[in-house]
């Protein structure tokens, strides 16, 4: 977008850049569907909403759309409008045509000339909606300012950030596109509670799904059903009813993206409103192995949620958490939830599940049975364990030719195999991953796995648009599981999104603090790339002691350590790292990178922790 030469005016004005994440990937797969469903969207929700809030379109290219406001207000305000429209036309379509706006905000002196819009504005509201996350909305501090004391929404900081082709550093805030401008102030609040609730059962109900057969496998079983029950509105009001029942219908819901869980749909349990039976009885009675209940108790500005999870079929009662706030800090709630119960909680879990499927004869073990035990060894990440994962793999592969679960996870350890360095023939390695994950979604096109395994693969191979469209798509599937959130910290690291890369990796530590070697190596080398020493030090060491074989951690904490000044650390992490993986050296260490002013700025850390 250039600037005129002459014949222009100029004026102060709000620039809105909106752009569907995703696009080509969609034209790929559907070219005439994804075009009318965008000429729709246009026509129907995004110009009417711009003209409601007297803006004007200035032009339409290809996936993206840019508007000219007078006022800072009407352009958040209608950013919001378009991102929850976007959310409710998405609902009930297939995935594959679902369509999520990017969107970008700057106030600024633009040139007007001939109906168009030029200048730096413009540019930087490009630059800006391409930080956003599909579905949410990023601006700049210019109308940061002009809003925040106006318009009752949550920003979050995001720092000042390198936009490419701009000049200068431009500071930036997110606002999380669900929260502001909501219908009152109940399902704002029923939003969080139900997402900080359903981040706690993530870990869970993860490794409640591996005690038992998958469907495709097992025959008909009710082993991996959860009902969630009607929450009891203990405040005294029956007003309040509404509260408890919205709740109980967003954990549903959220609940609900689980593939591996079948969730009872809201009116299942409606018959069994303030039915007190036994938790067999009532498992019995809804066909559901788990249930789900809790309390909501309102007083004012402060609400408490108790949830607990219950074995329906010994009526052992699994957990339970209690949870106070007031209704300002929600989202503080949810990110408390995230990091106490969901990872700590997931880890034991899982392990119990493993302790389960050990105790059966080995001459007994059916593919699921397989699958879990292949998984324990592929964990331990180590040459041994990987090769007996894909043995085992490899057997329940040959029993069950369609099982997608089996073939995502070979993929994953065939992966593996190739990125830590325990394979002569990596390339070879990396395409037979690619053409495994493949496979595993052609039987099941939502295996998250699956696509966080092409994802990795497309980086290493530097297809960088398909990687970011395969970490979206694992992405859109279950943004609360932790491997998936890593992957997309991999993606944007290697892309060179640190900040993004950042955040996402962060919350992947904080669904499960246990998330594998590699994910700590990826948000240890962010950490260096931001200069944020203390942390990649602190990360990077308890990584170590967790994974004492992998063979690529000693480097950048030796980088961390020369960083801080301490050199005596820093060369005995690089001699362990040297120890382990003898052939490693400068030219090779962070060869991913898109960006190869990101390189050699990694390339200035190791040098002085003495890697040449």
């Amino acid at each position: 977008m250039t600037e005129p030469g002459s014949g222009g005016t100029r004026r102060l004005a709000t620039i809105l850049f909106a752009d569907v994440a995703g696009y080509s990937r969609l034209m790929r797969a559907d070219e005439e569907q994804t075009l009318t469903d965008l000429r729709a969207h246009l026509a129907e929700l995004v110009t009417p909403v711009v003209d409601r809030f007297h803006g004007r379109i200035v032009k339409t290219v290809g996936d993206g759309v840019m508007a000219e406001f007078g006022s800072a207000v009407e352009a958040v305000c209608s950013a919001v409008e378009m991102q929850r429209g976007m959310a409710e036309r998405n609902a009930g379509k297939p995935v594959d045509r679902q369509q999520s706006f990017r969107i970008g905000l700057h106030l600024g002196d633009v040139i007007h000339s001939d109906q168009d819009v030029f200048g730096d504005t413009v540019n930087v509201a490009a630059r800006l909606q391409a930080l956003a996350e599909p579905g949410a909305i990023v601006l700049s501090a210019s109308v940061h300012e002009q809003v925040r004391d106006k318009l009752s929404m949550t920003f979050r900081d995001l720092g000042a950030r390198t936009l490419k082709n701009i000049d200068r550093p431009v500071r930036a805030f997110a606002l999380d596109s669900e929260t502001p401008m909501r219908r009152g102030r109940r399902r704002g609040l029923l939003a969080g509670l139900a997402a900080a609730i359903v981040l706690a059962f993530a870990g869970t109900f993860l490794a409640l799904r591996w005690t038992e057969a998958p469907k495709h496998i097992a025959a008909a079983t009710n082993g991996q059903s959860v009902a969630v029950l009607l929450f009891a509105n203990q405040s005294g009001d029956a007003a309040q009813d509404y509260f408890a029942d919205g709740l109980t219908e967003d954990i549903t819901r959220a609940l609900g993206r689980f593939k591996q869980l079948t969730v009872l749909a809201y009116g299942a349990v409606l018959p069994y409103r303030g039915r007190h039976l036994p938790p067999m009885d009532m498992g019995h009675a809804l066909n559901a192995r788990y249930l789900v209940g809790g309390s909501v108790r309102r007083a004012g500005e402060q609400v408490r949620v108790t949830v607990q999870l219950t074995d329906a079929s010994n009526g052992t009662q699994l957990w339970a958490e209690q949870y106070d706030e007031q209704f300002t800090d929600i989202f503080q709630l949810q990110d408390k939830i995230a990091r106490k119960v969901a990872g700590m909680l997931a880890t034991n879990l899982q392990q119990i599940a493993l302790q389960q499927s050990l105790k059966k004869p080995t001459s007994n073990l059916a593919a699921y049975d397989l699958l879990l035990r292949a998984r324990a060894e592929a964990n331990e990440t180590t040459r041994a364990g990987n090769r007996m994962a894909r043995e085992m793999l490899e057997k329940v592969v040959a029993m069950q030719p369609n099982y997608a679960d089996a073939q995502a996870e070979l993929a994953d350890a065939t992966f593996q195999r190739a990125a830590y360095g325990w394979s002569e023939f990596a390339d070879q390695d990396i395409e037979t991953a690619i053409r495994l994950a493949q496979k595993a979604l052609e039987t099941d096109d939502e295996s998250a796995l699956a696509h966080s395994v092409l994802a990795r693969a497309y980086t290493v191979q530097q297809r960088y648009d398909l990687a970011l469209a395969e970490s979206e798509r694992a992405l859109q599937i279950n943004p609360s599981d932790a491997d998936v959130q890593a992957t997309r910290a991999a993606v944007l690291l290697w892309t060179g999104e640190i900040d993004g890369s950042i955040a996402a990796g962060e919350l992947a530590m904080r669904l499960n603090a246990n998330v594998g070697p590699e994910h700590a190596l990826n948000l240890g080398i962010a950490y260096l790339l931001r200069k944020r020493f203390a942390d990649a030090v602190k990360l990077l060491e308890n990584a170590r002691i967790r994974y004492p074989a992998y063979p690529t951690l000693d480097f950048p904490l030796a980088g961390a350590y020369a960083e801080l000044g301490r050199d005596a650390e820093a060369a005995d992490a690089l001699e362990r790292g040297k120890t382990k993986d003898p052939y490693q050296d400068l030219a090779g260490f962070g060869t991913r990178f898109r960006d190869p002013a990101l390189k050699r700025q990694l390339d200035q850390t190791m040098r002085k922790a003495g890697l040449n």
